[in-house]
């Protein structure tokens, strides 16, 4: 009766472990990069277990551990949780990016430059997550370079995935209540911005917007008729997560006349050249 009574309790037990193993796997979102074992056509999956063909990853047969790619649990660099990846090259080589409008002359139609306290710009820009981001989207530094061991694959950004600072959003600005203030005593600006919800967690620890306070580089919503890519704010309705997001910052959302606008805006969030 005893063994009886043991063998059930095993049973019981393994049939617990086995649910909860289940629950576990099945709580895998399919747009996670880990989701089947790392068998997927994640973007940022750049092992050889990538299931897009046409995508950029290890070819079969190369490595195929997902997170070496960026992190190391072992002699990381400490710019990023446990980051595996060189600094960027960026565009013009020794690791400097321009400020949004620098190269073509719109940099005097922003605000964000003009206030010290937003600290935009300078020897440490860009920082944070944005830097970590451009480590593979600055198209220049190699894909497959880490800085534990050696390259783990032979791989380049394609041009459509090569962030232009220039032509992209600012990043890498302290946006808080001094910076917001100083906004406000522009003419015409004062209605047309607010900070975002702390809850929202869109600002880095230093109050920085960063790459992060749009995208989640783990989490793949672009699919279908759904265009944005590695979007925080999803909800699978792809207007709503948009206007959400811009009006966290945007007095109307897109259609804040804080907004400069150019036609040719692209799904990678470029501005015609």
């Amino acid at each position: 009766m005893t063994r009886i009574l043991f063998g059930g309790g095993a049973l019981l037990m393994l049939l617990v472990m086995s649910a909860a193993t289940v629950a576990q796997a099945a709580a895998v979102d399919p747009k996670s990069l880990g989701y089947q074992g790392g068998a997927n056509s994640h973007p940022h999956n750049l092992s050889s277990l990538n299931t897009n063909a046409d995508g950029i990853h290890a070819p079969p047969g190369g490595e195929d551990q997902i997170c070496k790619f960026c992190h190391t649990p072992h002699g990381a660099s400490s710019k990023g949780p446990l980051w595996n990846r060189p600094d960027p090259v960026g565009p013009s080589g020794d690791g400097s990016f321009p400020l949004y409008g620098q190269n073509s002359g719109r940099l005097g139609e922003i605000e964000i430059n003009e206030i010290p306290a937003a600290k935009y710009g300078g020897e440490d820009y860009p920082n944070g997550s944005t830097r970590l981001c451009l480590s593979c989207h600055d198209g220049v530094t190699a894909i497959g370079e880490v800085l534990n061991g050696p390259p783990l694959a032979s791989l380049s950004m394609s041009e459509r995935g090569t962030i232009d600072l220039d032509t992209s959003h600012p990043v890498s600005f302290v946006y808080n209540e001094e910076v917001l203030a100083a906004i406000m005593t522009v003419p015409k600006k004062a209605d047309q911005y607010t900070l975002p919800d702390p809850a929202l967690g869109m600002l880095d620890r230093q109050n920085r917007m960063q790459c992060t306070t749009c995208h989640d580089p783990h989490f793949h919503t672009k699919a279908g008729s759904y265009t944005l890519p590695m979007w925080r704010n999803y909800s699978t309705f792809e207007n709503v997560d948009y206007e959400g997001t811009c009006s966290a910052c945007h007095v109307g959302g897109s259609s804040s006349s804080g907004l400069f606008r150019t036609p040719g805006i692209g799904d990678n969030h470029f501005t015609a050249p």
